[in-house]
């Protein structure tokens, strides 16, 4: 099987109104380095500084001879198991953020996909002076080099760099594999490049190693853009720094314990196999380090406190700067009909040899905060929480996994029973996540509170603030962005005062920079200035102070646009519970499911990125801000200023209310003045008119009636006559973004003039528009979330339609085919190939002089299957080849079967012979296709029917951009890849090809022209950092897109001079064409120095056209007709502009 990108058909490039084109000089960029980015940031410093935290999530899927299963029963739709590792990755948060070294025994977060790069890889790169180890303790094979090592300098002297190939972009938790010694630095620097910048994280060797720290979780574009340094720079020079291993993501669970693999991620799986993992590809680390039963239920108990203790280095420091922590879930009865007891525990042992020196006072300490914070916030969640009186608890034994007999004194542990999975209302909110939330909150506040006693006060008393309440981002000039936020008020449970605030800037939304401090507790607005007009960001706050830093705030979108026209987004989707969070499949069962507390599928708060890109993506010229729906109650924003509002809906309900009372007269009024309104979400129908929340304004504002609460579908598509006419597009169901579980079905009100919009995949109503207001009034309302279409491209395309229907300027996006070829050969095999029957060779040779093979018409089950996996969502035509014969069936039977359904073609293979056939076409979602030739239902019976390839295209419509270097932006560097390649046949849609015909053509650079300027969404990190070729080179300011266009289409090897800035220009120092190889590269020089030149006459300098045009006289005979009506041309433009 292979794919390959194949020729496609480019709509015709629309150009839309025209844009000024500006100055940009061109420089070397990395990553998404941006105008007013931090390339750098660090860990956050807070109370935990140099406090070492070891934290296990217990239990996990475990294997039990033949088979594998959880140590805990799915009960009440959760799994203790798989809520013990959620709760641990939610206080992994909060302890990095005040500044800890984080430890975990289990992964971190969700992240199946893994790259794990040992120092000998060849990923692994060393700049410096590197020594190889003899250790016999390391990661890796036998026989490898063990590590390498460098020597610590106050300045960096030495680098190695680990960079992995990531195969889909997403959130990473990165670790390090370090051997901990004596003369290591205390500061071992860790640099992650991710997709916003670079995050420095320092790791003190002397006291951890041997196994995997935590550095963080960062956002990775797909590609090797991204990367890990180790830098040899420290405080104090003559120590070392060692390189090892670095591990990005958790990965699948691949060991095998005599019953196969388990089938889960590697989160979902026991500690014991994650710590197994890496011990077996180590050497010099005995098993008995982490195990010493042979049960892997028993082995899972003492685990992680056994192999804490190994990672430990006591030798170094004390007892007070380290602690471990471990997360469980209770039952009592383990019957949801009697269970009652409810409410937090805190383990320990007995005090003869199993209780750790401060064992009583660490769990007294964190179940007491744990209850006291969450009882303090009563009737803020769904349930109060049990105020229990009774907070510890020991048995008549020794928990293995708090047992200072494997501790040994090096420090002190416990067990935080959350609350009792088995009481009805306990599990209800363990399944919540602001519950999770807060429970790790107060973890993280009761270890601090810990350390303050045991270490004789040295850390401060200090906790970390709460999370800002809101954020808003006004573009406020060209190049500017206020932004405006509300603080949560300090108090015992959220945090502490904050002193100042970080505001962490983005060009994707997912990886953010390195940060702007701004000083003062009292602050409550900053703007920020130097950033690029043509460039959409996205922002998010956190509180600081010496306790650390808050977990970050919604994300915000802002395009500081010099355009008159104004966008205002508004994040109106705050709601985040229990019946949001994304359900898991139970031991793969088809049925059952497990609730799993991951906000980033539940409400992960950034929405306003897929605006604000698909915006940027359909052209906007206009400049972006954004509010949130409580800052539009404040009265911080006059709705007034701006022409259009798109309103983030989401999942909004009753309880959070979609539109409340203010808000639906602030919408009502901002429309009866003429504004545009875009809404979007899944409840607002329910909300509004089912529950009676505001249905005149749902009615008579929206101009919607509501239909039903639950579509049952996940695709829709425009109707004929609307603006989404021809608009196929398939929303989330849950594996992107968060699970549309109920779209609204909705229809115009009877008589309002609004119409139907978009369907539903059954035929229901899905969206409305509205245009008819005589102040000019415009809606679009979608009964699902914008926000959750799952393709980028038609994301980009429903906004270009909204924003022409709104009027407002942009560049309407275009739409070229993209062509994916997958090829799948009888030849290939199990499982792209598999038969039932008997399948005999034909003695022909028909694809590539491979073989093919047949069986009987109507032969009973017999049955040949191709399958593979479609990568995303299009219009997918399938083929199939066979040597055509007499002794063939006529009628050969073929079931296709995509993600969006099964269609059937016949095929007579008596004719044909050795050429591709098609068996039809039907759009389709991304997922498993097999395209099944079923010999029994084949005819006449007894002739052959014979199987050779399949040949899939699966066409996708993106929006094709000039952005050759894919570096976010369309300029003049683009240029410059177009013109090396222009000709050549390329990889389809790479070096020039914007149409992804596979050539590079004038129709390419067409596209490049019609983009120029605009900020688009980078298609891969791979070639990011290019441009370092075209460094320096600067175009001319001031000129609109329709002048400069004439000129510039006629320009080829002449836009790689190096023209005058455009002060030079300014000034009237016009420059001169260079010396170039051809007649036609002088004279598109010569086109470049007629525009200058016409810039000249704009400030009244004529003399320069007379003394350019002499110049001229004197140029070769044969460019004298087309220079002579570039100049005209240029004259005309210069008296206008002169004149204007």
């Amino acid at each position: 099987m292979f794919f390959t990108l194949l020729a496609a058909q480019a709509a015709t490039p629309s150009r839309g109104r025209d844009r000024a084109l500006v100055i940009e000089s061109l420089e070397k960029r990395e990553l998404l380095a941006a105008a007013g980015l931090v390339e750098i940031g660090q860990q956050p410093s807070g109370a935990l500084d140099d406090k070492i935290v070891y934290v296990h999530g217990g239990h996990g899927y475990t294997a039990t001879g033949s088979s594998w299963g959880y140590q805990r029963p799915l009960l009440l739709d959760m799994v203790e198991d798989l809520g013990n590792q959620d709760q641990m990755t939610y206080l992994v948060d909060y302890l990095w953020n005040a500044g800890a070294t984080v430890v975990p025994l289990r992964p971190v977060g969700h992240q199946p996909n893994e790259v794990v790069l040992d120092n000998d890889d060849v990923e692994v790169t060393f700049t410096g002076a590197w020594s190889n180890s003899s250790s016999s303790i390391y990661f890796g094979s036998a026989g490898d080099v063990p590590y390498r090592f460098a020597t610590t300098s106050t300045t960096e002297t030495a680098t190695a760099q680990y960079r992995p190939n990531i195969s889909e972009e997403g959130f990473y938790p990165v670790y390090a594999w370090t051997r901990s010694g004596s003369d290591r630095a205390e500061d071992h620097l860790y640099r992650v490049h991710h997709s916003g910048g670079a995050t420095e994280v320092t790791i003190n060797h002397r006291r951890v190693g041997n196994g995997l720290v935590y550095l963080g979780t960062f956002h990775f574009e797909a590609g090797n853009a991204g990367y890990v340094e180790i830098s040899n720079q420290s405080a104090t020079a003559g120590n070392v720094v060692i390189a090892d291993m670095i591990r990005f993501g958790n990965g699948m669970g691949d060991i095998n314990r005599g019953g196969g693999v388990s089938g889960e991620t590697r989160e979902n799986e026991a500690g014991l196999y994650w710590v197994e993992w890496h011990v077996s590809r180590s050497q010099g680390i005995p098993t008995s380090e982490y195990r010493t039963s042979s049960s892997d239920s028993s082995a899972t108990v003492s685990l992680s406190p056994r192999y804490a203790e190994y990672m430990n280095r006591e030798q170094d420091g004390s007892l007070s700067d380290r602690v471990f922590v471990s997360f469980h879930s209770n039952a009592s009865t383990g019957n949801p009909a009697t269970a009652t007891s409810r409410g937090v525990v805190g383990l320990h042992n007995t005090a003869n040899g199993g209780a750790t020196p401060n064992q009583l006072f660490l769990a007294q300490t964190l179940a007491q905060q744990v209850n006291n914070d969450l009882v303090a916030q009563n009737g803020q969640f769904e349930h109060n929480w049990q105020n229990r009186t009774s907070l510890t608890f020991q048995t008549t034994f020794n928990y293995g996994e708090i047992n200072n007999s494997v501790i040994n004194n090096e420090f002190d542990a416990t067990i935080v029973e959350t609350g009792f999975h088995d009481n009805t209302l306990d599990a209800q909110m363990l399944r919540d996540p602001r519950v999770r939330d807060a429970i790790a909150r107060a973890t993280y506040q009761g270890i601090v509170d810990y350390f303050v006693q045991v270490d004789g006060g040295a850390t401060a008393n200090i906790d970390a603030p709460p999370k800002v309440a809101s954020l808003n981002a006004e573009s406020t000039a060209p190049g500017e962005v206020t932004l405006k936020w509300v603080a949560t008020p300090a108090n015992a449970y959220s945090g502490g005062t904050p002193t100042g605030y970080t505001i962490y800037a983005s060009t994707n939304g997912y990886g953010f920079d390195g940060g702007t401090f701004v000083a003062g507790g009292a602050l409550n607005t900053h703007t920020l200035t130097g950033l690029d007009p043509a460039q959409t960001y996205y922002f998010k706050i956190v509180a600081n102070n010496a306790g650390g830093q808050s977990v970050g705030s919604e994300v915000v979108a802002a395009k500081p646009s010099a355009d008159t026209a104004k966008i205002l987004i508004v994040n109106g989707f705050d709601r985040l519970e229990r019946s949001l969070v994304p359900k898991e499949s139970f031991t793969g069962s088809a049925t059952l499911t497990a609730d799993r507390v991951r906000p980033r599928f539940a409400n992960s708060m950034d929405y306003a990125v897929q605006i604000g890109d698909a915006l940027a993506a359909a052209g906007a010229r206009a400049a972006v801000s954004t509010a949130s729906n409580e800052g539009l109650q404040s009265g911080a924003v006059a709705l007034a200023e701006y022409d259009a509002v798109f309103w983030i809906a989401g999942e909004e309900s009753t309880a959070d209310e979609t539109f409340n009372a203010l808000e639906q007269n602030l919408m009502t009024a901002y429309l009866a003045q003429g504004g545009k309104l875009f809404v979007s979400g899944s409840e607002i129908g329910w909300d509004l008119e089912a529950q009676n929340g505001g249905a005149a304004f749902f009615n008579n504002t929206l101009r919607a009636d509501y239909v039903a609460d639950d579509a049952n579908t996940y695709s829709a598509s425009g109707t004929p006559g609307s603006i989404f006419e021809g608009l196929a597009l398939q929303f989330d169901n849950g594996e992107r973004f968060y699970d549309v579980t109920f779209p609204d079905v909705i229809v115009p009100t009877a008589g309002s003039g609004a119409i139907t919009a978009m369907n539903y995949g059954g035929g229901a109503g899905a969206a409305i528009q509205y245009d008819g207001g005589a102040a000019g009034e415009r809606v679009v309302l979608l009964g699902f979330p914008f926000e959750t279409i799952t393709d980028d491209s038609i994301r980009t395309q429903a906004i270009a339609r909204v924003l022409d229907f709104f009027d407002i300027d942009s560049t309407p996006p275009i739409i070229v085919t993209r062509r994916t070829e997958i090829l799948l050969n009888n030849d290939d095999g199990a499982p792209t190939f598999t038969t039932n029957g008997v399948w005999l060779n034909t003695g022909a040779f028909s694809l590539d002089l491979l073989t093919e093979v047949y069986e009987l018409a109507g032969s009973d089950n017999a049955r040949a299957n191709w399958q593979t996996t479609l990568p995303e969502a299009g219009r997918v035509e399938v083929f199939v080849i066979y040597t055509a014969n007499a002794q063939n069936a006529t009628s050969v039977n073929y079931d296709i079967t995509t993600p969006s359904g099964t269609f059937t073609a016949n095929v007579n293979q008596q004719t044909q012979s050795r050429t591709w056939v098609s068996l039809g076409s039907e759009n389709t979602s991304a997922g498993p296709i097999t395209i099944s030739l079923d010999a029994d239902q084949s005819s006449p019976n007894i002739d052959r029917v014979v199987a050779d390839a399949v040949r899939i295209f699966l066409d996708v419509d993106v929006v094709a951009t000039g952005d050759f270097n894919n570096d976010g932006s369309v300029d003049i560097a683009d240029y410059t890849v177009w013109r090396d390649s222009l000709g050549a046949n390329v990889v389809a849609g790479e070096a020039g090809d914007a149409d992804f015909d596979g050539v590079v053509t004038q129709a390419d650079y067409d596209i490049w022209v019609a983009t120029f300027g605009q900020s688009v969404p980078v298609a891969s990190s791979a070639a990011r950092s290019f441009l370092a070729a075209s460094a320096g080179l600067t175009i001319v300011e001031g000129f609109e897109a329709d002048e400069l266009q004439p000129v510039v289409k006629s320009v080829d090897a002449a836009f790689a001079l190096s023209v005058a800035s455009s002060d030079s220009a300014a000034s009237g120092d016009v420059p001169r064409a260079r010396s170039l190889g051809s007649p036609a590269e002088r004279g598109a020089a010569r086109r470049l120095d007629l525009l200058l030149a016409a810039r000249s006459a704009q400030r009244g300098e004529t003399d320069r056209l007379v003394s350019f045009e002499r110049d001229s006289d004197r140029q070769d005979a044969g460019e004298q007709t087309q220079r002579e009506e570039a100049f005209a041309g240029w004259q005309r433009f210069g008296r206008r502009v002169g004149s204007s």
